[in-house]
């Protein structure tokens, strides 16, 4: 744990597993002057160098085997500090572990949870399809199978083109390389299909998870259809702030998180978020994901996520800062932040949405060349780069350098004196 001295309010906790979620926070709270303690799982994480962070610790990976040595850690720190800090949560694995342990946390962090059977229905794909029916949530024709043995005596029923999801995301974070190699990272394996055939041969080679996996009607429709509304509500379920975002581009695309995504505005879509996040009693943090239905001329609701997202970079940008509407909540604070915010104002994450375009749009011609050079052209807030804030980003490029240096290194080594491979 090492001290970084930063002038302003008590530190929040990031904690984030991995990737840049835990910087998109450290640095959302960063521009409302708030410092931050991040606890992360790699050494080399770009948010631990971040100026806006006082104090880092380093945790084991977020897997189920290591949450008692990581409640450890993450109880002695906050034990140690003088008032409760406020915790933010970055991805699927770390709200697990804070909605397993939200009693023994609320002793040492301040945070505020989705009740309990709430919380449970959004993290899973299998219950949430429960929560969707009981509630009225316009969500896609979606079954749950146990297994491929369910899923063939249940295949005449089912409607094409469809696509699979794990119930839990965890549960497609493969152990093997052959299962790597197989389905590919997670988001790689989510995949739309067309023929029953390929759907067939597909789940027959997961492997078994006891939580099964989910087959959802895929809706037709660009990325730039899919829209998503981040919210933060109180313990009655009264917003406190909002914006909506949209997809341009996803990596990979059409299943992929977003490489870069804009604010706009839609009062209906407002409406018909409130109106859900009240009807189930939510509260908290919050991010609704949809896909315009051109052939219903509606909004289909695909997920719901109760943890902190890179978008909250972007909604500070325009105007609205979730994280610290959220800081001055927790500490009882008066927290109700700006009504309005600006639309049109991008996020964007260069070097995923590169490999975006040139592995998938441009072969698509979903993107002409012209096209989407016009597109990075515009004035865009980036994920990583940040003038006020250079040290993460100068970080990366060190360290992607130095990796490519050591492989042409290995390389070179492989080769014999005469040119013959090794």
């Amino acid at each position: 744990m090492t001290a970084r001295g930063h002038r302003g309010e008590p530190a929040a906790v990031v904690m984030c597993g991995g990737g840049f979620g835990a910087y998109d926070i450290v640095r959302t709270l960063g521009l409302a002057e708030i410092g931050s303690a991040v606890f992360a799982s790699h050494a080399e994480d770009v948010a631990f160098r971040s100026r806006y962070v006082r104090h880092a610790l380093l945790l084991p990976e977020f897997r189920e085997r290591n949450f008692a040595e990581i409640l450890d850690r993450v109880g002695a720190y906050g034990a140690a500090c003088p008032e409760r800090p406020v915790l933010f949560y970055a991805g699927d694995s770390e709200i697990l572990f804070v909605s397993r342990h939200r009693e023994a946390l609320n002793r040492w962090y301040r945070f505020t949870l989705p009740p309990q059977p709430i919380l449970s229905s959004v993290t899973s794909k299998a219950r949430f399809v429960d929560l969707a029916r009981q509630a009225a949530l316009p969500v896609p024709p979606t079954r749950v199978f146990a297994d491929a043995a369910e899923l063939e005596s249940a295949i005449a029923t089912l409607k094409l083109p469809c696509i699979v999801k794990p119930a839990y995301n965890q549960d497609w974070f493969w152990e093997t390389e052959a299962l790597r190699a197989r389905f590919g990272e997670y988001k790689d394996a989510l995949r739309r299909f067309d023929r029953f055939g390929e759907l067939r041969e597909f789940c027959a080679g997961l492997p078994h998870r006891r939580s099964g996996f989910v087959v959802q009607s895929y809706i037709e429709g660009r990325d730039e259809r899919l829209a998503s509304f981040h919210a933060y509500l109180d313990e009655r379920s009264r917003c406190l702030g909002y914006f909506l975002t949209r997809v341009i581009r996803t990596n990979p695309p059409h299943t992929g998180d977003a490489t870069c995504c804009e604010t706009f505005h839609d009062e209906a879509l407002t409406r018909l978020s409130l109106e859900c996040l009240a009807r189930i009693g939510y509260r908290g943090i919050v991010k609704i994901d949809y896909k315009w239905d051109a052939s219903a001329q509606a909004y289909r609701m695909l997920e719901i996520e109760p943890h902190y997202q890179t978008a909250h970079l972007l909604g500070a940008c325009a105007g609205v800062n979730l994280a610290s509407i959220a800081f001055r909540h927790a500490r009882g604070k008066p927290a109700e932040g700006p009504v309005r915010y600006a639309a049109g104002v991008r996020l964007l994450e260069l070097r995923e949405d590169l490999k975006a375009y040139w592995r998938g749009y441009r072969k698509t011609r979903e993107w002409t060349g012209l096209r989407y050079l016009g597109s990075l052209l515009g004035r865009n807030h980036h994920r990583l780069y940040d003038p006020r804030d250079p040290g993460p980003f100068l970080y990366f490029c060190l360290r992607h350098l130095l990796r490519k240096l050591q492989g042409a290194l290995r390389a070179s080594q492989r080769i014999l004196p005469h040119g013959r491979a090794s």
